[in-house]
């Protein structure tokens, strides 16, 4: 469980008993309106106890960014001792936040960014409430929440580690289920499978003379058909003369 810290208790503040009576019964939203009420009466007056008694009973009701903002006023106002308080405090929502961010993350059509939001508000209640730890010489309490809140962050980076490789394999395995692409049976004109042509082999050398030679006699053939027929038209015309 996480360590919460007790109401800060000071006499006199119009609103306050009624604020702590609430709180102690676990209604949280009827502490802080008291607790409300006796801030506006004392105006700027009110002291860091009454402002950081709101903050936890803010804290309670789950209205986050009040009690955030009321424990920041407090440790401006009370100095060193309400620094740590507020720190502890600031620990506390959050955690909050990322449990939040963590439930969010569990759903189904959660948003991929669910798991890094609550990745960061654990980092983020660690540093606090180790930043608590540290102005005493014990604070067993921050202290044990800092432990806490870093097992739930080793936890989440776990989580999103294996959210990463299960998306992994499901891209891969869908990848591996499409068929393979269609080649046209008629390609047109425009779609023409092209290949590539054969390398021609080399011949031999023996071959490359033998061929040649064939090459040569068949033009020195053509050559005496042509002389033969030169000779054959001249002897003609010289008879008709």
């Amino acid at each position: 469980m996480k360590y919460f810290l007790p109401l800060l208790l000071i006499a006199g503040s119009y609103g306050f008993s009624e604020g702590v009576a609430a709180y102690r019964e676990g209604r949280f939203q009827e502490s802080l309106k008291a607790f409300s009420e006796a801030e506006s009466a004392a105006g700027h007056g009110a002291s860091a106890e009454l402002l950081y008694n709101k903050a936890l009973a803010a804290l309670g009701a789950g209205n986050l960014l009040e009690a955030e903002t009321a424990a920041e006023t407090a440790a401006a106002r009370g100095g060193e001792e309400f620094r740590a308080l507020r720190d502890f405090l600031l620990g506390n929502a959050a955690f909050a936040r990322c449990e939040r961010a963590e439930k969010e993350a569990d759903k189904s059509n959660a948003k991929v960014s669910a798991l890094d939001e609550a990745i960061r508000h654990a980092g983020r209640a660690a540093r606090f409430w180790q930043q608590a730890a540290a102005s005493r010489a014990d604070w067993p309490e921050a202290r044990r929440n800092a432990e806490r809140a870093l097992r739930k962050l080793d936890d989440l980076e776990k989580r999103k580690e294996e959210k990463r490789l299960q998306k992994q394999k499901e891209e891969e395995k869908k990848k591996e289920a499409l068929p393979p692409p269609l080649q046209p049976e008629n390609p047109g004109s425009d779609q023409k499978v092209r290949k590539a042509a054969p390398l021609a082999e080399e011949l031999p050398t023996d071959m490359v003379l033998h061929l040649l030679e064939k090459l040569e006699e068949k033009e020195e053939a053509k050559r005496d058909l042509r002389g033969r027929m030169k000779v054959k038209r001249k002897t003609a015309v010289e008879k008709e003369w």
